[in-house]
């Protein structure tokens, strides 16, 4: 099959949004003929690359509006590339792909989306503003799809307008990679923590994640604050579109209220992976809806890790599945510092061989793999 796929960010950008298509189209890479369009969001780019035997073609823009693409040069790539294709897909959430979407409507091609999660802007007028049309056009190429995929029932169901789509909306869980640890990098890893407690945060430095009320949950803590240190794995500051401003912010409160804290930036596979098996609890105190499942939250689980995340849709998803750690409520400094306190000293109630093999079945990617090869197969 010829598939499209479009995302206004694609690799090297580091999201859940981008590396969950990375893994299913280095699979159907294999059988099938992919092509990634998105935007050239870094001059330093290639135009064109080839990655794990597909191709990804950036395209030019006139400016960006917050982290959107305003792209007349787009039209011309989405009608030729539309009609060379069986398949597109689209990735949610998105603005710039609803030219595409009714391109490929019009030419009756099978249109698929991958809904990742609704964007929640509230700052001020002009980000509600950007949020309205972003969602708005989200929701017309949802219309448009012949099938939805998600990753959770539990966060859908949290969507109004889902309870029309919900004939064409298809669940699966989000492609989980296990990588072997690298000892050379985890032993270094083991020997900067020497004594100390690491809370670990894995993601990009975003207003969405809430990461200031873990910062200021430690202060919550009647023991053993001054034995923790937050270690944060992942892009930050100039590397996450739009987010500059709230890392300068987490900067100024861990170092106001003198918390431990590393920044290790981007890691990935087996570093990412010896990142999981130092740290004694990740923590995702995700603030909005915006997150809709964390999947750190399972590759951690996989190597044995016990997780803290907050009670929003989806996001609760993994430590219901697995029974691996706790959930607390959005915001809430106290019980997240009551968490941190009951899984440290309390460990072997959330991780342990048996709850580890059962993660691992959960999250086995074979079963994600044999969901997408089913329907890009379907004739119908």
């Amino acid at each position: 099959m010829r598939i499209l796929f479009f995302s206004p960010y694609y690799y090297p950008y580091t999201s859940g949004i981008t590396t969950y298509p990375q893994k299913i189209f280095k699979f159907l890479a294999k059988k099938h003929e992919i092509e990634v369009l998105t935007f050239k969001d870094n001059k330093k780019l290639k135009k064109v690359e080839k990655l794990n035997g597909y191709l990804i073609i950036r395209m030019n823009y006139l400016f960006k509006v917050s982290k959107g693409f305003i792209s007349p040069q787009s039209i011309l790539y989405f009608y030729k590339k539309a009609a060379q294709s069986d398949i597109v897909i689209l990735n949610q959430p998105n603005f710039e792909g609803l030219l595409l979407a009714v391109f490929a409507k019009m030419m009756k091609k099978k249109i698929y989306s991958i809904f990742h999660c609704q964007v929640f802007l509230n700052d001020n007028w002009v980000t509600k503003l950007i949020n309205f049309f972003l969602n708005k056009s989200m929701i017309i190429q949802l219309i448009l799809s012949d099938k939805i995929i998600i990753y959770t029932k539990d966060y859908a169901n949290s969507l109004p307008y889902f309870l029309k789509l919900r004939e064409k909306t298809l669940t699966v869980l989000p492609p989980i990679e296990s990588f072997s640890i690298d000892k050379k990098f985890y032993n270094q890893l083991l020997k900067l923590k020497a004594n100390k407690i690491w809370l670990g945060f894995a993601g990009r430095i975003a207003t969405e994640k809430g990461i200031e009320y873990l910062v200021q949950s430690i202060n919550q803590l009647t023991v053993g604050a001054e034995k923790i240190s937050l270690v944060f794995a992942g892009p930050y500051g100039k590397n996450v579109a739009g987010e500059n401003n709230y890392y300068n912010k987490i900067t100024r409160l861990l170092n106001g209220k003198k918390i431990n804290h590393l920044f290790l930036g981007n890691l990935f596979k087996n570093k990412l992976f010896s990142f999981y098996k130092a740290i004694d609890v990740l923590v995702l105190p995700s603030i909005n809806s915006t997150e809709a499942f964390g999947m750190v939250q399972a590759e951690a689980m996989l190597v044995g890790t016990p997780v803290i995340a907050t009670n929003l849709p989806g996001v609760r998803m993994p430590i219901k599945l697995t029974k691996m750690g706790t959930v607390v409520e959005p915001k809430n400094e106290k019980q997240l510092a009551e968490a941190i306190f009951e899984i440290i000293n309390n460990r072997k109630k959330y991780t342990n061989p048996t709850l580890i093999k059962n993660a691992q079945k959960i999250f086995d990617i074979k079963k994600v793999y044999q969901f997408w090869e089913k329907i890009i197969n379907e004739k119908n």
